[in-house]
């Protein structure tokens, strides 16, 4: 008997931590999905099946989750926005993957201010001082 409750207490452990990872998967979702921009994302891009795909198991040393928002269709995801969310705060950044450094966290006043840019969208680029500045290709 005393054999099958540490059994028992070995297998609980694991569920317990599950859950609550649960739960914060579905607050960190739940935050990305109330972006209005997500939100319009969403609804304008119904046709072409829109959906949030994420990686929310921050890895040991990694505080943020992975969320990408793209299109489904066509048997593939085409990303579109990559956010993270800080597990313990769970404030949102975005992830800019057209730094010439490399993939870079920025804040979302951030994005905010350059999202709808030309120079922000298609061309490689740097931040200077908080500053968007486009590379001379």
């Amino acid at each position: 008997m005393k054999y099958l409750f540490c059994l028992l207490i070995l297998f609980a452990i694991p569920t317990i931590t599950y859950c609550q990872n649960n739960k914060s998967e579905r607050i960190a979702l739940s935050k990305i999905a109330a972006l209005p921009e997500v939100k319009s994302f969403m609804k304008n891009a119904k046709a072409s099946k829109p959906e949030m795909m994420s990686d929310l198991t921050a890895e040991k040393g990694f505080k943020y989750y992975w969320v990408k928002v793209g299109l489904g269709n066509m048997d593939m995801f085409r990303t579109r926005y990559d956010f993270y969310v800080d597990t313990k705060t769970f404030e949102i950044f975005f992830l800019d993957m057209m730094v010439e450094e490399g993939p870079t966290r920025i804040t979302l006043k951030q994005w905010r201010r350059y999202n709808n840019t030309k120079e922000f969208n298609n061309k490689m680029h740097t931040y200077k001082n908080g500053d968007l500045v486009v590379s001379n290709d």
